[in-house]
């Protein structure tokens, strides 16, 4: 496309750099910054295309499955019931696509796959030797790099553990035959085995199950193309066995998760899940809100204090997430996707190609097979750091097979009319683009700067701070949320009703905005129940504590029908009714809390405390030795926020109750 390939290398070596540095590049401004990379590096093409009056566009054999998936998208994001976290993921696979088209645009030679290799397993190594000082050096348990989830690390590394594999195995000294730093062989053999070694030294830290089995794939794999089935089923069968009879932190937390953390051995119920929403659901919930959807699947983990106290943000398999947000055909599609990469792949190997070439290509091979076994097993495509490696490497498979066919491009050839029409476009589009990205970059840097300040009690600088991020964004319900959070906080405090309307409206807004979050229904729950003691508030009611206290109620209601196997929700209300004096409808929901969550202490609490007034000691008594007993079974737990909320409740005054001064059972 006419674009000098210093710049396009640049373009392309700064994404691969900058996009783990920052949790993966799951961070706001981690996206915002590769977003405008990739928005810089498209104005670029587009610039020097309108300058040659021509563009030379890639004829791609996946062309209509990239469009169609995309498609999908856009559809997915149109008929979304919350429009801007499925505007920010349609961005996100929009721009995914438009890198895979650059990138292969930009790969029109052997050198090229050869420098971004490179590039690839600079930053493997890198991020390998961060997890190593970080496990060895500063006692981390299970070491992340610069990455949040040490299971993404994992498969990060093993994509440049496949390519140095590859390179070993095939002996290609030549792919760095131009530096005077390898001519040495001995100093190029030290080198790789070094920094294999460290790899999968790193691979082991990092504790991840799905880690080694991607690990496992991509070498097999690698094994297979260079000496075939039968040496590489034998090397993976000895690295099996390896696995399962020397002791390795891999192999003891295997061993002993399944007691600390049933909830990481509860994939099948969550694929399951997932499986279900799609049979509701076959044209999609909308892409992005999976998180919001999934409580009406929720499935209980015995073993835990709290059964359905996992919320999962994904359903750990990416696949299943696309069929969930976009509907069965996203998965369809991006399989036909995946068969044609592998054939474009099948097609190079079957190329007469040069050692260090063959080396190059077989391990993006590995490394793509990896990253999409990865992606059955985890969420790591939602990984920006991840996607972006995927797309690098299968975008060197197919300029690979460009390459070995000596394919020619479309030309598009601009009048001088057109030329006027393409820069003024091209130059709307980024710039439009561009501003739109960063108004939501810094709009969340300042919500979060704001969270902070509100957290610390800087209450006027925490209001300013995120009315600025609302003014920037929005149509983002967190926002609203963490606004009138602050009102509450604040009217709670001072019982202005100026802060009561301002609360409100913040949460009636986000509500408007997110119909799917529950959580929202309980915080504009927990504002009505605090106007209901401020007189200050007033109603068209003459029972002022009494309207509160049933709006309330409906509010619950609303919460549990979007959350039905919440029993926090069920408590609220039992507590509401309680005050109402409607004891039977208490007692029912309170009872409804206990069964489904029997460890949720608080609902005990509240039937023993009704079984009281109604005069059945005996079975409040035996509620409080439940009680008694399950908060001595966890006492040595470590347990989270959620699972001392669980247990915490006041039983001095149900002893007292029940005439009982000691510690019952």
């Amino acid at each position: 496309m006419n674009v000098p390939h210093s710049m396009s290398l640049l373009m392309i070596s700064a994404l691969v750099i900058i996009s783990p540095l920052q949790e993966g590049g799951t961070t706001h401004p981690a996206q915002m910054v590769i977003r405008l990379l990739v928005l810089a590096w498209l104005g670029i093409v587009l610039a020097a295309g309108v300058r040659a009056g021509k563009l030379t566009i890639p004829v791609l054999t996946m062309r209509y499955v990239v469009l169609a998936f995309v498609g999908l998208a856009l559809v997915a994001t149109i008929f979304s019931p919350y429009a801007h976290p499925s505007r920010q993921w349609f961005i996100m696979i929009a721009g995914y696509a438009t890198l895979f088209y650059l990138l292969v645009s930009f790969v029109d030679r052997w050198e090229h796959i050869r420098t971004l290799s490179i590039v690839i397993v600079l930053m493997g190594v890198g991020e390998a030797a961060v997890a190593i000082v970080q496990g060895l050096a500063w006692d981390v348990l299970r070491p992340t790099g610069t990455f949040f989830n040490p299971n993404f690390l994992a498969g990060y590394l093993t994509v440049t553990w496949t390519i140095l594999l590859s390179v070993a195995i095939y002996g290609s000294r030549q792919v760095s035959a131009r530096s005077r730093l390898w001519t040495s062989p001995v100093l190029w053999w030290f080198g790789l085995g070094t920094a294999l070694g460290g790899l999968f030294f790193a691979v082991l830290l990092t504790q991840s199950r799905g880690g080694i089995i991607v690990f496992l794939v991509g070498t097999v794999f690698v094994l297979m193309a260079r000496y075939g089935w039968k040496l590489a089923g034998s090397c993976a069968l000895l690295l099996v066995l390896a696995g399962i009879l020397i002791p390795t932190p891999i192999r003891e937390r295997i061993l002993i998760e399944h007691q600390q953390n049933p909830v990481s051995y509860a994939r099948w119920q969550m694929w399951q899940a997932a499986i279900s929403q799609m049979v509701d659901h076959p044209l999609g919930i909308g892409l992005g809100l999976y998180q919001y959807t999934y409580p009406l699947y929720a499935f209980p983990v015995d073993g835990e204090i709290s059964r359905f106290g996992k919320v999962a943000q994904t359903p750990h398999n990416d696949y299943l997430q696309m069929g969930v947000e976009m509907g069965p055909g996203a998965i369809l599609v991006f399989g036909v996707g995946i068969v044609l990469l592998l054939r474009e792949l099948r097609q190079v190997l079957q190329s007469r190609l040069r050692r260090w070439q063959r080396s190059l290509v077989v391990g993006a091979g590995g490394g793509v097979i990896g990253l999409l076994t990865h992606a059955m097993l985890d969420s790591s495509l939602r990984e920006s750091a991840l996607a972006i490696l995927l797309v690098v490497c299968g975008a060197l498979i197919v300029s690979a097979a460009r390459l070995t066919r000596g394919q020619t491009d479309a030309v598009y050839v601009m009048s001088t009319h057109s030329r006027w029409a393409w820069g003024i476009g091209a130059t709307c589009l980024v710039l439009v683009a561009g501003v739109d990205v960063t108004r939501m970059g810094v709009a969340w840097m300042t919500f979060d700067r704001a969270s902070r300040q509100a957290m610390t009690g800087e209450t006027d600088a925490a209001i300013e701070g995120l009315k600025t991020a609302v003014a920037l964004d929005p149509g983002k319900a967190l926002y609203h949320h963490g606004l009138g959070s602050v009102y509450a906080r604040a009217f709670e405090a001072s019982r202005d009703k100026q802060d009561f309307q301002l609360a409100y409206a913040e949460f009636k807004q986000a509500i408007e905005l997110n119909p799917l979050d529950s959580r929202l229904l309980g915080l504009l729950g927990q504002l009505y129940v605090s106007a209901a003691h401020v007189p200050a508030v007033p109603v068209a009611s003459d029972d002022q504590q009494k309207f509160w206290l049933r709006a309330a109620v409906q509010v619950y209601e609303r919460a549990i029908g979007l959350a039905p196997f919440s029993a926090t929700y069920r408590y609220e209300q039992a507590r509401l009714y309680w005050m109402l004096g409607e004891r039977s409808d208490a007692e029912r929901r309170a009872a409804e809390a206990e069964h489904l969550e029997p460890n949720f202490l608080p609902a005990r609490g509240l039937l023993a405390r009704l079984w009281i007034e109604q005069g059945r000691v005996d079975q409040a008594r035996s509620q409080l030795h439940e009680i008694l007993a399950r908060q001595a079974r966890y006492k040595e737990w470590r347990k989270n926020s959620l699972d001392q909320a669980f247990l915490n409740v006041d039983v001095a005054p149900l002893r007292a109750a029940v005439g009982e001064t000691a510690v019952a059972g």
